[in-house]
């Protein structure tokens, strides 16, 4: 009994060290970058966090077999990132982020029983996008473009009948209000992420590809 709680509390105690972790490097990140800038909003480099929620689209590009049905639904996310003003209206913005995603297909075995295979449920996502202000005043609606390299993390198989995610390439588009305040600027923003790759590694399905939307709250 005492061995059967260990096997179910490890995996939850390993993300919920991962979530810890991640919280507590971008706040270090944070207040570093914080005490390094100065209060001129105009910098060429600005720094910050963001922090949002994300709704998954899992699809199967061929029939799926009998009994087994994709299921979706919303996760969360949490970054870092810097921008770099090319020109007052032109950005450059590398991100990284851990996103905590819910999707994955279902199947139904004769027993009743549901063996579910989870596509990214923790990821990270290294993007680097082009920003666009359309405007110079102190709120100012922007576009943003770029692609996505997103990595499986905490996927790996225990058994012999669990399978992991290849990683996958993305594009990623979307809009945002960046409203300037006297010592921070918030932006947020919607995002989508289309995945361009097959990352699928369970032998029982084929080509399953992988988008998200997000609404993201960018602080810097």
């Amino acid at each position: 009994m005492v061995d059967q709680l260990i096997i179910l509390f490890k995996p939850k105690t390993q993300y919920m060290k991962t979530f810890i972790s991640t919280i507590a490097f971008i706040f270090c990140t944070f207040v570093g970058f914080s005490q390094n800038e100065s209060a001129n909003l105009d910098s060429k480099f600005r720094f910050g966090f963001n922090v949002g929620a994300n709704y998954s689209f899992l699809q199967s590009l061929e029939s799926l077999p009998q009994n087994t049905e994709i299921y979706n639904g919303v996760g969360a996310k949490l970054g870092v990132f810097m921008d770099y003003s090319i020109s007052k209206k032109f950005l450059f913005s590398p991100k990284a982020e851990l996103a905590f995603n819910k999707s994955g297909v279902d199947r139904r075995n004769t027993d009743n029983s549901i063996t579910t295979y989870k596509v990214f449920p923790i990821s990270l996502d290294i993007m680097t996008h082009f920003v666009y202000k359309i405007g110079e005043s102190k709120t100012v609606p922007y576009l943003l473009l770029g692609p996505n390299l997103r990595l499986p993390i905490g996927n790996r198989p225990v058994t012999s009948s669990e399978f992991s995610n290849r990683s996958d390439l993305a594009i990623d588009f979307g809009i945002g209000l960046e409203n300037r305040f006297k010592d921070f600027v918030f932006a947020p923003e919607i995002r989508y992420s289309l995945g361009l790759l097959n990352v699928n590694e369970n032998p029982t399905f084929q080509t399953l590809k992988y988008q998200n939307i997000s609404l993201v709250l960018n602080f810097k």
